[in-house]
């Protein structure tokens, strides 16, 4: 098997484990980036979950310019919300809150429904557990996230997001949400259902909304802006102690995980990102230090930064990870380990 990260990713597509792929990695400072298979540097991927670091990082900008408090209850900005954690403990999974809410999934397939339906119906879910005693994935503590930045800012967090993180950062070909017909956009192979025939991703429901969980669009040269940003390099969007939320344990040692896919007696969470630790098994495999901050997206996309290593990649591919397809040999832990040896 190959050893080079970049041979691991051009045999991936190789061997039709994905159709296509972009992988970008800094590695010390030097920059390194190649695309394979059906895209090119301009094609945009699907980021799935990737998506919430930008939205972490768009409410922490906003704490900065003292729109938005972390520690505020969520109906100091959403009075009706049901849930009363706090915006920290919603951006670290620490809400109590499910993964979903079948309620907010029905207003996102309704063909009339808005993002601001689909935030209402999000603001009734209840928490299943209190603050603080679980760590609970959740794609609707992200949802409303966001639906707490844009009543703090007066304005969408699409909007916000823009203006805080992608034009600072010169993410100019990520968007939040993506048109149909877009040809620079790359299908996702077997991406799950959004619900009645509408599949994840690939389909007009989803890609209308521009989910703030999950509803990015991007490349890998841009999301790596994003990741040495947060390392402390290069425009500095954030006061170095909000920054460093990105990377520091968020609500004490909690038990928890990603839903069925991988828990453990202790799952640290940034404000964004999972920390490695010493988390074994992970998507990441056992290379990475354990200061290293990672996410995975659903979509077939993986980003982390190392500090230890000064390292930071994103990998976008086109496949959906329920197979479990990018932890077989060649896959994500072959790559982290490739590129951190």
């Amino acid at each position: 098997m190959a050893t080079d990260p970049f041979d691991l990713v051009a045999d991936l597509v190789d061997r039709g484990v994905v159709g296509a792929a972009q992988f970008a990695v800094c590695r010390r400072g030097s920059t390194s980036y190649g695309a394979f298979g059906a895209c090119d540097d301009r094609s945009r991927f699907a980021l799935a979950s990737l998506t919430k670091p930008l939205v972490a990082m768009a409410c922490l900008v906003a704490c900065d310019e003292g729109v938005l408090e972390l520690d505020a209850p969520l109906t100091t900005y959403v009075p009706d919300a049901a849930c009363n954690a706090t915006v920290r403990e919603l951006l670290a999974h620490a809400s109590g809150l499910p993964a979903d809410s079948p309620v907010a999934r029905r207003a996102q397939l309704d063909p009339d429904g808005t993002w601001e339906t689909v935030a209402a119906a999000y603001a009734t879910l209840q928490p299943v557990e209190a603050p603080r005693t679980a760590r609970i994935y959740s794609n609707a503590g992200y949802a409303l996230a966001a639906h707490a930045l844009e009543r703090a800012a007066e304005m969408p967090h699409r909007a916000y997001l823009e203006a805080a993180i992608l034009e600072p950062l010169g993410m100019t070909r990520t968007t939040m949400g993506a048109g149909l017909d877009a040809p620079d956009v790359i299908d996702v192979r077997q991406p799950g259902l959004l619900g009645h025939g509408e599949r994840l991703f690939n389909d007009a429901r989803f890609r209308t909304l521009g989910l703030p969980q999950s509803g990015g669009f991007g490349t890998a040269t841009d999301y790596l802006r994003l990741l040495q940003c947060v390392a402390g390099q290069g425009p500095a969007l954030l006061d170095d102690g909000l920054r460093l939320e990105l990377l520091l344990n968020q609500c004490g040692a909690l038990p928890g995980g990603v839903g069925d896919f991988m828990e453990w007696p202790v799952c640290d969470w940034a404000v964004g990102f999972e920390l490695r630790d010493a988390k074994s098994p992970h998507w990441t495999g056992e290379m990475l230090s354990e200061r290293s901050a990672t996410h995975f997206g659903a979509s077939g996309t993986l980003a982390f930064i190392d500090p230890e290593r000064d390292v930071q990649a994103v990998l976008l591919a086109n496949r959906g990870t329920y197979s479990r397809w990018m932890l077989e040999p060649g896959g994500w832990p072959d790559i982290c380990a490739a590129l951190v040896a």
